[in-house]
């Protein structure tokens, strides 16, 4: 082809490449939808039930719902209600907001009454032997006593008025069991809520999901503004704590976005550096970009469209993985530059297209594994990665070599860099007794480390929580609730009906869980509603045609007069229907009720029943275990089974993407002992850096053994690379270059992340730094011991 007519393919070839990355650019931005959505990337409960719950509780009206706590400095509750007050008013409007209460309203008691005195005849006894030991002549003789008891109290007079219509006294226990259930020690003055007779409190939820950064972030920018204004106005004397998961979830997102972003700069400005000096031309550090941002374009665009969005940590993690592709420019350049061909760039990518596409489905097959976990995110990240290396491959193949100069001049630092490694394997060679010390040794650190392995599932561990902001919120939560975090009793039903059944069954079992102190305490919707049949069995027990004689006779016998609560029963027969969860809606009790509701996959309702003090854990799940449909929820303990669950299965994937990389591999050379040449250092490279976090006491969680995944990927593509450049010498001095910066930069990019606070990052930094270090060492000494390049080689 004439020259004139070759630069202009070349240049049809580049621009069409431009384009199509240009097209799924467009693509992205017009359908881009990032969700944060934490319940993707929650591991999975045994118990399907709980599994369900576990992910509806992520999004809750209880975990939505931030406690805001005003005092002041000097303990003076007037100033404390007033800035308070300030606070609610300027939150009030705020489009993050659901609902926002300072106090039970001006409505608060005429509602309760108006709610619960006409249905007192529906809440006279929970259980069935209760109802009857009420209702017998023994238990009307009590409650008569009880009455006339209350009737000598001072507080006497609300009683003289209700005893008429409730000489049973209903009306007054229910009102005892909403005080209870309102729990810790809030109360009321000047109609705010007031704990510990200074702490004025303000109760919200949001809309959104703690987890949902982009509501939650300019809500508590909202509050803390609003109140550094009402402080300054007071003079400075208020005081500002507050409890709820959505403080912690930011924190901690702040937290790891910081360290992305200072060890990423670090990260970006070394890589620059080490590629300006290494290739002397800004250029070519731009275009080692080129494979990368096709890659992510692609995987990008195939996420929104099989799925429509893409998580965050998808975007995160995918890209950080498909980061590694950097690799596949910088063996072209090395390649072009040191050992240029007659055909330019194109023949280049030509020649090392074997390795590279071997490199590229090694990493597929190793990730491949993800996409059978229940987990839809990593499925996600499975296929994110997976179309993300092998584009970014193909566009190093065919996009980037039309974009290359024919002849580039390569660099007196990287000409000697390839000849001083060349002489170090050429030594090696000359030495293999010497080094095969290097993978004895490792294979003797893992005989040491490997069996000190401990495992930790705890998910408190993947995030560095302030202490000061779990003191405080501790605090506020005490001031509140007084319940345990994350300990429940919950009953499922196929509707509400049948979920309030089983509620009721729980509340009776946890008071005698509560007397035979297995639990200290239980807050429980029971005391707001109960089931309808509850309350028809109650109201046809109270229409026995017997009980109006035997009741005035046993009240008679107690000193009250006869006929003095016929109305009682002349009330019973047009008065409303069983109370129901929707009456409570334009009640003050609305919030509380919502509370203990969780609504789950399949339109099944679970009721949460929170508690305290859980002293015998196996004593009350044996008190609950022949309820129905009733399950005890330990999230920590559940989630930390979980996670170990989800660790040992993303082992066992581990395991099965290590025989998916060892068969593609072997395809590709047919000769067993090149094949391990290639494969085997990247295994002995991963095991080895577990056993050195084993050996530093370290132990070892689920980002660890993801991050092995990176560093079988990023070890097999160098075994690869030098095996097929095992011929070629001049090749080859490309290839261990290309290897070298591949791990520099993968130490930049990945290492850096232990420097970083987060326990997460921490734990990927530390296991592929090490891992892919181990690799350069391994995996050149592997092809030495293996003979590969000296001649013919033997299987």
């Amino acid at each position: 082809m004439e020259p004139g007519r070759a630069d202009r393919a070349s240049a049809w070839r580049a621009g069409l490449g431009a384009a199509l990355v240009a097209g799924l650019a467009a693509f992205c931005v017009l359908r881009l939808q990032v969700v944060t959505d934490i319940t993707a990337f929650m591991a999975d409960v045994a118990d399907p039930k709980l599994a369900a719950l576990s992910r509806g509780m992520a999004s809750s009206e209880l975990t939505r719902t931030l406690v805001l706590s005003v005092s002041d400095e000097q303990g003076d509750p007037d100033v404390a209600i007033a800035g308070a007050q300030a606070l609610a008013d300027r939150l009030q409007t705020r489009s993050e907001v659901a609902w926002l209460r300072t106090g039970p309203g001006e409505l608060h008691a005429e509602a309760i009454h108006n709610l619960y005195y006409p249905r007192r005849f529906f809440l006279l006894a929970d259980e069935t032997g209760g109802l009857q030991d009420r209702l017998s002549d023994d238990g009307l003789r009590a409650a008569a006593r009880e009455l006339r008891r209350q009737l000598g109290l001072p507080t006497s007079g609300v009683i003289k008025q209700i005893a008429p219509a409730d000489p049973l006294l209903a009306y007054p226990a229910q009102l005892r069991r909403l005080e209870a259930a309102q729990g810790g020690g809030v109360g009321l003055r000047d109609g705010h809520f007031v704990a510990e007779d200074q702490h004025a409190l303000v109760m919200l939820a949001t809309r959104s999901s703690p987890f949902d950064a982009a509501d939650q972030a300019p809500l508590q920018a909202a509050i803390e503004a609003a109140f550094a204004e009402i402080d300054a106005q007071s003079g400075g004397r208020l005081v500002l704590e507050q409890s709820g998961v959505a403080r912690f979830a930011l924190a901690s997102e702040r937290s790891m976005r910081e360290d992305i972003g200072r060890i990423s700069t670090v990260s970006l400005v070394g890589i620059v550096a080490l590629f300006l000096l290494m290739f002397r031309s800004p250029r070519l550090v731009l275009l080692s970009l080129a494979p990368l941002v096709a890659g992510v374009a692609a995987a990008l665009a195939a996420c929104l469209a099989l799925f429509g969005s893409v998580h965050g940590l998808t975007l995160a993690f995918g890209a950080t993985l498909i980061g590694v592709c950097i690799d596949y420019s910088v063996h072209l350049f090395n390649h072009h530059m040191l050992d240029p061909p007659r055909g330019g760039p194109r023949q280049s990518a030509r020649r090392i297209w074997p390795g590279l596409l071997l490199g590229a489905l090694t990493t597929v097959a190793g990730f491949a594994g993800l996409a059978w976990t229940s987990f839809p995110g990593l499925r996600e990240v499975a296929l994110f990665a997976s179309i993300g290396v092998l584009v970014a491959a193909l566009a190093t193949r065919y996009w980037l070599p039309e974009l290359l100069p024919m002849s580039p001049k390569p660099g007196w630092i990287q000409r000697r860099a390839a000849a001083g490694l060349a002489r170090m394997v050429a030594a090696m060679r000359r030495r293999r007794s010497a080094v095969a010390v290097l993978p004895a040794a490792a294979l003797g650190l893992c005989v040491v480390g490997l069996p000190r392995i401990e495992f930790s599932d705890d998910v408190r561990r993947l995030t560095a929580l302030d202490p000061e902001m779990l003191e405080e919120d501790e605090r506020v939560r005490a001031r509140v609730s007084r319940m345990d975090g994350g300990r429940f009793v919950v009953a499922f039903g196929a509707d509400e009906e049948a979920a309030l059944a089983g509620n009721d069954a729980v509340a009776v079992r946890l008071r005698a869980a509560q007397a035979a102190g297995e639990v200290e305490a239980f807050r429980s919707l029971h005391a707001l509603v109960w089931s309808e049949r509850l309350q028809r069995d109650n109201a046809a027990a109270l229409a026995d045609p017997s009980l109006p004689a035997r009741l005035d006779a046993a009240f008679v016998a107690e000193g009250f007069r006869a006929g003095s609560f016929a109305k009682f029963f002349s009330d019973m027969s047009h008065g409303p229907d069983p109370m129901r969860p929707a009456d409570l809606a334009a009640t003050p009790l609305a919030e509380a009720a919502r509370t203990f509701r969780a609504d789950i996959e399949g339109g099944e309702v679970a009721l949460v029943t929170l508690l305290r003090g859980v002293g015998d854990v196996a004593a009350l799940q044996a008190r609950l275990a022949d309820l129905p449909d009733v399950r005890y929820f330990d999230q920590q303990g559940m989630m930390q089974a979980a996670f170990g669950r989800y660790r040992a299965r993303t082992l066992e994937l581990v395991v099965f993407g290590l025989l998916a990389m060892l068969t593609t591999v072997w395809l590709r050379y047919r000769r067993l002992k090149l094949a391990l040449a290639a494969f085997a250092p990247a295994v002995l490279a991963a095991a080895t850096a577990l056993a050195l976090i084993a050996l530093s006491g370290v132990t070892i969680g689920i980002l660890h053994a993801v991050a092995l995944l990176l560093v079988l990927c990023m070890g097999v593509d160098y075994g690869v690379f030098l095996a097929e450049s095992r011929h070629d010498p001049r090749g080859f001095d490309a290839t261990v270059l290309s290897v070298l910066l591949a791990c520099l930069t993968t130490v930049l990019a990945f290492g850096l992340l232990a420097m970083s606070a987060s326990p997460a990052l921490q734990a990927i930094g530390v296991t592929v730094g090490l891992g892919v270090l181990l690799s350069l060492v391994l995996a050149p000494a592997a092809l030495v011991l293996a003979g590969a390049g000296e001649g013919k080689d033997h299987g």
